[in-house]
């Protein structure tokens, strides 16, 4: 049986997701695909614009028959880390024969060989990185020139322009899929298509493909017929339901109170334990935090051209939802994501979810309060960052009403009949 695993984010689900569901299952002929997505948080290290559930019911009305969700301190964190978190998870279920995703560049051999450099750390890369790091280059397109040098002192034949491929998202990711791969020693098959229409960070939205920045862009304004051209139809029902419902667009300044209060109470000390922290960022998010009050205009005035954009948004999450750096080296030292949380499937697809539960190399969750009681203190551990994750989240709900504790708790695993 052929099963293919996605890695997914649908903040929120359009037309391009659509089109990566149509190509996964074109190369890879598979019988059932298995999403790992994003909770409440994504990898910009923003709130999603729309909920987990939501989501889900977006991705298994769009034909996806399984989805996982990626535990927050995987899903807010950078390339590297997300890319590993998400890959062990399709590894460890032991059903998932491939793995298909998309990129700017679609050249799967060009993309294996920069995986393979940065897995195996060449002496001439590293002392390229650590000599572009010293310039005080940000540590993106630090890497970025050390793989370029390497294979320009190498003579490795490329087809692509390499600074191209290190310069787009996806590209990105999709090494960090390569590398997680090459790293467990994986059976599982790679398989990559070129994006189409609109780059990932793109803001113009014309035509039925455009990026997600694009489409949350309309959604905080409202534009619901720019919206309904950009997406499947199912997507836009349940995006505009949650909106009139007043449970969207989640943004993610209206949690600059919250960050406000750490920043008051703790010391600068304190915030080098939140994961991503380090090389005197603390003080300079202490400086900036006491003189600008929203996420936002902290974001603004603390980037560089060393610390992107991104990554600020990161560490400030890091810090709201209390993820330190302890906590993704004690993940790490007993290999990984402790669990297999579903959030739902499609009831014709019960085969897959048998495969998983016979398969599967981890504890599978399908119920949080019975886990709970059962789980070891480092499967706890996670599961509670992540119901804290949620707890947070449903703060930045525009009906108060439903600003309540626990859904984590409440809330089914989602059924598509």
């Amino acid at each position: 049986m052929k099963i293919t695993g996605i890695i997914v984010e649908y903040n929120p689900f359009h037309n391009g997701h659509l089109y990566h569901l149509q190509k996964t299952k074109q190369l890879t002929k598979a019988d059932y695909i298995v999403a790992v997505m994003s909770g409440n948080f994504v990898q910009r290290g923003e709130p999603a614009c729309i909920n987990k559930w939501t989501r889900t019911k977006m991705a298994l009305q769009a034909g996806v028959d399984l989805v996982l969700e990626l535990p927050v301190i995987y899903a807010t964190a950078s390339a590297e880390t997300f890319a590993w978190g998400a890959i062990q998870i399709l590894q460890q279920t032991g059903i998932v024969n491939s793995l298909c995703f998309g990129s700017e560049d679609g050249n799967l051999n060009t993309l294996k060989k920069i995986a393979e450099i940065l897995y195996k750390e060449p002496f001439l890369f590293k002392r390229e990185l650590k000599k572009n790091l010293d310039q005080g280059l940000n540590f993106p397109k630090a890497r970025s020139n050390a793989i370029q040098y390497y294979i320009k002192m190498t003579g490795i034949k490329t087809q692509s322009c390499i600074n191209d491929i290190l310069s787009s998202p996806n590209n990105i990711l999709g090494i960090e899929y390569l590398k997680a791969l090459l790293k467990l020693n994986s059976t599982i098959i790679p398989y990559t298509f070129s994006r189409i229409a609109n780059s990932y960070h793109s803001t113009y939205t014309k035509g039925p493909i455009s990026s997600a920045t694009a489409i949350r862009e309309k959604i905080l304004k409202n534009h619901f017929s720019i919206l309904k051209q950009t997406m499947p139809s199912f997507a836009y029902q349940l995006i505009k339901e949650e909106i009139e419902n007043k449970k969207a667009p989640i943004i993610y300044d209206t949690f600059s109170s919250i960050l406000q209060y750490i920043l008051r109470t703790l010391s600068a000390t304190d915030l080098r334990s939140f994961m991503e922290i380090s090389e005197g960022l603390e003080n300079r998010i202490m400086t900036t935090g006491s003189k600008y009050f929203t996420i936002s205009e902290i974001i603004e005035n603390m980037a560089t051209k060393r610390y992107t954009q991104t990554r600020i948004c990161r560490e400030l999450l890091h810090i709201i939802l209390q993820i330190k750096t302890s906590d993704i080296l004690k993940y790490k030292q007993q290999g990984g994501p402790q669990y297999i949380r579903i959030l739902g499937f499609r009831k014709e697809s019960q085969q897959a979810l048998s495969l998983l539960k016979s398969h599967c190399s981890l504890p599978i969750i399908s119920n949080t309060k019975k886990f709970m009681q059962q789980a070891n203190p480092l499967q706890k551990k996670m599961l509670k960052q992540e119901i804290l994750a949620t707890d947070i989240y449903t703060l930045g709900y525009p009906n108060s009403s439903y600003r309540i504790k626990g859904y984590d708790y409440t809330i089914p695993i989602i059924i598509q009949e």
